[in-house]
C-alpha cells in the first residue's frame, strides 16, 4: 500500500489510467502554456502593426514648379503613384507641373496617388493647319488654340477668294509667348471687277456671306429701315446690284430693324402741345424737352421734332412750339394729357434761359439760340460743287437720355447720299459734352443717321 504514490504518477508509463490529481496538473500546465503562447503572438502581432503604420507612412514631396519628368522621378522613388492632367498657364514654363493633390507634407500610404497638373500652354499654342479655309474660320480656329493672328494678307492666289493661301509659320509650330500669325488670303487670281449680285431680301449674314465667297473686304452695315415680320433683311445695298466692283470696294448693307423696337415720329408740324402729346403717346414715344418761341413768321404750334423720322420705342421726342403758353396736367379722369387740368408742372422754357433742346439738323429758319456747351454749326448753303452744308448739332442735356449726362458716350453720324455711304464722324465725347458741326451731303434726298454707343438712335432726311 506504500508504494502507492510512485505508481500512480507512473501510471502512464505503466499503462494504467491516471488518477484524478494527475489529470488536473497535465491540464492546468497545458491552459498556461496556450495562455502565453497566446500573449506572445498577440504582443508580436501588434509590434509588428505598429510597426508598419509607423514606418510604412510617407510624407508626400513638393513638386510644384518642377517639370513633370523629375516631379515624377521624386514621387515614384518615395513610393508613390503618379497621375497626370492637363491645365494652361501661359506665363509658366511647357511641361511645368502647376497643382498637386494632395499637397507637400501630407502624409499617406505607400502607393496612393498623387495627381499632377501639367501646363500644356504648348500644345495650346502650337500653330492649327489653316491653309485653305476661309479668312473668318481661320481665326477663329487660330483664336480657339490660343494662337494671335497679328496680320492678314491679301495676294492674288487660284484659291478662291476669301481662301487662305499660307500661314507663317507654319502648322504644327509652336508658338513662344508674344508671337503672332500671319496669314496670306486670297483675292482671286486676279484682281477683276465682277457684277455685284442683287442681296436684297437676304439676311444680313446671308448677305455677307455671299460677298466673303466673292472676296469683298470691306462690308458696313446700316440700319435704316422697319420691318414687322423680316428684320434683319437687306432692304438696299450700294453699290446697286449689277454694278462692277472689285474687292477692294466698300459695300454697305441697308437693313430692316425690328418694327416692335423701332417706330416712326409722326408728323407734329402745326400741333398745339397738347396734341403733340397724344400723337407721340398714339406713336409710343414721349413728349422730351419743350422749346418756346415766339415768331410771328412762323406758324403756332410745333414747328420742329427731334428725332425725325425713325428712331427707337419709349424715346423722349424734343419739340419746337411756336407761341402758346400752355401747359399739361397728367390728372385727367380718362387718363390723357389735355390743356388746362391742374397739378401739371410748367414745361421747361428756354427763353427764360433753359439750353435749348434741339439736337439735330433742323429747319434753317426756326430761331433758336444755342446752349453754352454747344457753338451754333451754322445755317444751310449750297457749297459752289452744288453740294449742301447743313448743320448738325447734338446736344445730350436735350434728349432724355440721362446717362449721356452722367458718363462718356460715343456719337457716330452715317450720310447716305448721292456720293454714296459714309462715316462723316465716330468721335468719343465726355459726359454732358454736345457737338455741332456743318455736314456736307450731295443730292436731293441724302439719309443721316445717328448712332450713340454703337446703338440706333435717329434716322431722318434733311
Amino acid at each position: 500500500m506504500g508504494d502507492s504514490g510512485p505508481r500512480d504518477s507512473l501510471g502512464a508509463m505503466s499503462g494504467r489510467p491516471p488518477t484524478r490529481d494527475a489529470r488536473h496538473r497535465t491540464g492546468s500546465v497545458r491552459v498556461v502554456f496556450l495562455a502565453l503562447a497566446l500573449i506572445g503572438l498577440a504582443g508580436g502581432g501588434a509590434w509588428q502593426a505598429g510597426a508598419y503604420l509607423v514606418d510604412r507612412e510617407v510624407r508626400v514631396p513638393e513638386v510644384v514648379g518642377l517639370t513633370y519628368e523629375a516631379a515624377s522621378a521624386r514621387l515614384l522613388d518615395a513610393g508613390l503613384t503618379v497621375r497626370s492632367h492637363p491645365e494652361r498657364d501661359p506665363q509658366a514654363r511647357p511641361n511645368q507641373v502647376l497643382t498637386q493633390a494632395p499637397p507637400a507634407g501630407q502624409s499617406v500610404r505607400p502607393g496612393r496617388i498623387v495627381a499632377l497638373g501639367v501646363n500644356a500652354a504648348s500644345e495650346a499654342r502650337r500653330v492649327p493647319e489653316l491653309v485653305g479655309m476661309r479668312e473668318a474660320d481661320a481665326v477663329a480656329r487660330a483664336d480657339a488654340v490660343g494662337v494671335s493672328v497679328g496680320q492678314v494678307v491679301y495676294v492674288h492666289a487660284e484659291l478662291p477668294a476669301g481662301a487662305v493661301v499660307r500661314q507663317e509659320p507654319a502648322a504644327g509650330t509652336a508658338l513662344e509667348a508674344g508671337g503672332q500669325l500671319v496669314l496670306s488670303v486670297s483675292r482671286g487670281s486676279v484682281d477683276a471687277p465682277f457684277a455685284l449680285p442683287d442681296l436684297r431680301g437676304r439676311t444680313v449674314e446671308e448677305a455677307e456671306a455671299a460677298l466673303a465667297t466673292l472676296g469683298v473686304r470691306h462690308v458696313e452695315r446700316i440700319a435704316a429701315a422697319v420691318s414687322f415680320d423680316r428684320p434683319g433683311t437687306v432692304t438696299d445695298q450700294r453699290p446697286a446690284a449689277g454694278a462692277e466692283v472689285r474687292a477692294a470696294t466698300p459695300i454697305t448693307l441697308v437693313y430692316a430693324v425690328e418694327g416692335t423696337t423701332v417706330v416712326r415720329v409722326p408728323d407734329l408740324a402745326g400741333l398745339p402741345l397738347w396734341r403733340a402729346q397724344l400723337a407721340l403717346r398714339a406713336a409710343r414715344l414721349e413728349l422730351g424737352a419743350v422749346h418756346r418761341v415766339d415768331d410771328a413768321s412762323l406758324p403756332e404750334g410745333v414747328v420742329e421734332a427731334v428725332p425725325s423720322g425713325y428712331t427707337l420705342a419709349g424715346s423722349p421726342v424734343a419739340i419746337v412750339l411756336n407761341g402758346g403758353g400752355e401747359t399739361l396736367d397728367l390728372a385727367g379722369g380718362d387718363g390723357l394729357l389735355w390743356p388746362g387740368d391742374p397739378g401739371w408742372p410748367s414745361l421747361p422754357d428756354v427763353t427764360a434761359g433753359a439750353p435749348d433742346p434741339v439736337t439735330a439738323v433742323g429747319p434753317p429758319d426756326v430761331p433758336r439760340d444755342p446752349p453754352p456747351d454747344v457753338p451754333d454749326p451754322g445755317t444751310s448753303r449750297v457749297a459752289d460743287d452744288g453740294s449742301r452744308i447743313i448743320p448738325f448739332r447734338f446736344d445730350p442735356a436735350a434728349v432724355g437720355i440721362a446717362s449721356l449726362v452722367r458718363e462718356p458716350y460715343r456719337l457716330r453720324l452715317v450720310v447716305a447720299d448721292a456720293e454714296g455711304e459714309r462715316v462723316e464722324f465716330d468721335v468719343a465725347l465726355a459726359a454732358g459734352e454736345g457737338l455741332a458741326v456743318p455736314v456736307r451731303v450731295v443730292g436731293d434726298e441724302p439719309l443721316l443717321q445717328t448712332y450713340i454707343n454703337d446703338l440706333f438712335f435717329q434716322a431722318w432726311r434733311p
